[in-house]
């Protein structure tokens, strides 16, 4: 998880307390009696109802069972991430919410703890996509989520090497700012150099 955003962090989290260890823990029912959802099957188009205390999933039964799961994974991030009924929002919150669900179903179909070791075991799209019982562009978009993470950060840790050697060091042997070293040849004359500290005189 060392590349892992803030949010995908959280949604990890979550989905650990629910005690989704395995690949095999990942099914529509567990997931359902995991978050307390109530499922159902109709002719029309998927969505999710959910308070505080209940939550109802209507997956679309007109879509291949691929593209069921992936719906489900979307609702129940609508479940896990978002309050109030998308009804009552205006259309930039309504679009903003599902682009948010769609990256937090990537997160919770496809847990980095369950992914990583078999994307590194497998290094095959269809593969993955058997393991996960997923549609083939969310197994590829995960790739991709994961894959700009670690450039990401990457960068950011360049940078901070960069920017870390380029600033002299104040507290290290023979990287002590000028001003600091008269200070502290101040103090060695007034104390005595035996009365100085190791630390100290490391830095003379």
């Amino acid at each position: 998880m060392r590349y892992a955003p803030l949010r995908e962090k959280q949604i990890t989290e979550i989905m650990r307390m629910k005690g989704i260890r395995t690949v095999s823990d990942l099914t529509t029912e567990n997931i359902c009696i995991a978050f307390d959802i109530d499922l159902h099957f109709e002719p029309r188009r998927s969505r999710c109802i959910f308070e505080d205390d209940f939550a109802v999933v209507i997956l679309d039964s007109r879509l291949p069972r691929l593209q069921q799961r992936g719906k489900f994974f979307h609702e129940l991030s609508h479940i896990i991430a978002h309050v109030g009924d998308q009804k009552r929002l205006n259309e930039p919150f309504k679009d903003l919410q599902e682009t948010q669900a769609y990256w937090i179903s990537l997160y919770t179909s496809m847990p980095r703890y369950l992914f990583e070791p078999a994307a590194i075991k497998y290094q095959s799209i269809q593969k993955l996509q058997q393991i996960f019982d997923l549609p083939e562009d969310m197994i590829i978009a995960r790739f991709e989520s994961i894959k700009r993470e670690r450039k990401r950060q990457e960068f950011q840790y360049k940078m901070a090497r960069s920017e870390s050697k380029r600033r002299p060091k104040s507290l290290q042997p023979g990287q002590v700012y000028d001003s600091t070293l008269s200070i502290l040849n101040q103090l060695k004359n007034q104390v005595g150099e035996e009365r100085l500290s190791y630390e100290v005189k490391r830095l003379l």
